[in-house]
Parts: C-alpha cells; sequence; structure tokens
C-alpha cells in the first residue's frame, strides 16, 4: 500500500507537468492538415506546375508533348546545375583559403545570382510551356489543384 502511495506521488507531478488535457487544444487534427503526397517533404513551389499534371487525363498527345518538354527542360537545367556546383564550390574553397579576396568573392557571387536568375527564367518558360500543352478545361482543373496546395499559377 505504501508503495503504491509512493509511486502515485512520483506519477501525479509529472501528469500534471505533461498537462495531457492542454495538449489536445494545441494539437493539429488530423482532418485539418493540408493533404500532401505522402512523398512530398515540401510544398510545391510555384513553378513546379509538373507536380500538379497527373491527375488532369491527359491524352497521349499530350503525355508525348510534355514527355518532350522534360527532356528539353532537363538538358538545359543539367548545364546550368553544373555551372552553380562549380561556383558554389569555388565560393567554399576562397572563403576557406588563406588568399581570401573580397573582389573574386563578389565577383563569384554575382556569377551565381545570373545562373540562379536564368534557372529560374528557364523553369518560368518551361512551366508555362507545360501550361500551354493544355486544354481550358485542364488548366482550370490545374488552378483549383494548386489553389488547394496555396501555390500561385501562371497567367
Amino acid at each position: 500500500m505504501i508503495k503504491k502511495i509512493i509511486l502515485l506521488m512520483i506519477i501525479l507531478p509529472v501528469v500534471a507537468i505533461a498537462n495531457p488535457m492542454n495538449g489536445e487544444a494545441n494539437h493539429i487534427k488530423h482532418h485539418e492538415v493540408p493533404l500532401m503526397h505522402p512523398n512530398m517533404q515540401h510544398k510545391p513551389k510555384p513553378d513546379d506546375v509538373g507536380f500538379f499534371l497527373h491527375d488532369l487525363n491527359l491524352t497521349p498527345a499530350q503525355n508525348s508533348k510534355i514527355l518532350m518538354l522534360l527532356e528539353k527542360e532537363r538538358d538545359l537545367m543539367e548545364e546550368d546545375r553544373e555551372k552553380a556546383r562549380q561556383v558554389r564550390r569555388r565560393i567554399q574553397e576562397m572563403a576557406l583559403s588563406d588568399d581570401f579576396d573580397k573582389h573574386r568573392l563578389e565577383k563569384l557571387i554575382d556569377q551565381s545570382l545570373v545562373i540562379h536568375k536564368r534557372y529560374k527564367l528557364t523553369k518560368a518558360q518551361f512551366s508555362h510551356e507545360l501550361f500551354e500543352v493544355l486544354t481550358e478545361q485542364q488548366r482550370q482543373a490545374l488552378k483549383l489543384k494548386m489553389l488547394s496546395f496555396n501555390a500561385p499559377f501562371p497567367g
């Protein structure tokens, strides 16, 4: 009996501190969480139109056009990705070297910004080309889908 009382004296303050009843008020309910694809680690970016195409009932002609655009986009983006990697490596090397030169670092950062700008422009153009492949009904469905994810849409 004494052991039970001692155990209760130990457990009761821990339960009071944890405050399980108050935790429910701050807890997000399952139905309140926005629906996302299980493999998604982040919300879709505004220029990720391709993410939303999978349920739009695309025709075979549209699918082939989209595949062609994807291959073209992948080739264009790979060039910029490699250049961006090289510039990022050079910035890291300069930051960790004994001969730090602020002027050269600024030039590298400018190169990085140019690459990033070109990357974003290419990505936006690609999204627009994907959008152009869709019919008007599919465009409206795409816009509704993107709104449900709170992602802006082109147009």
